[in-house]
């Protein structure tokens, strides 16, 4: 597979949240793979971590994904986090505040804790 191309793997170890595993380019080309991904999580209506440290480009549909997951989940009151903690994702999440309104964590075991601890 060339780089460009992105790939979700899902990791099922924990019982209660399964962990999407987000790796390549999110752009034009793949921006509708992405937000198929992404969407298929949402309606299984379980909590879900969004890793997406794997992730080298990031552009403005990919972010739009995340804007209208971040609305279904809240709709649907479904617990998810994404990871972000590279930079190629991490910055631009700041520059447009979109680290202020989405459940972002450093690392997988950081968001984990925060969706299995009780609420």
């Amino acid at each position: 597979m060339s780089p460009e191309v992105v790939q979700i793997r899902l990791d099922h170890e924990h019982p209660a949240v399964t962990v999407a595993h987000v790796t390549g380019e999110i752009d034009l080309s793949s921006a509708d793979q992405f937000r198929a991904g992404v969407t298929e999580r949402v309606e299984s209506g379980e909590g879900f971590v969004l890793d997406l440290d794997g992730v080298t480009f990031m552009g403005s549909l990919g972010f739009s994904v995340l804007v209208e997951a971040h609305e279904e989940t809240a709709r649907r009151n479904i617990r998810w986090a994404i990871v972000a903690g590279s930079g190629a994702i991490q910055r631009p999440l700041q520059i447009t505040g979109l680290e202020q309104m989405l459940p972002i964590y450093a690392s997988v075991p950081d968001a984990l804790a925060a969706l299995v601890r009780p609420e």
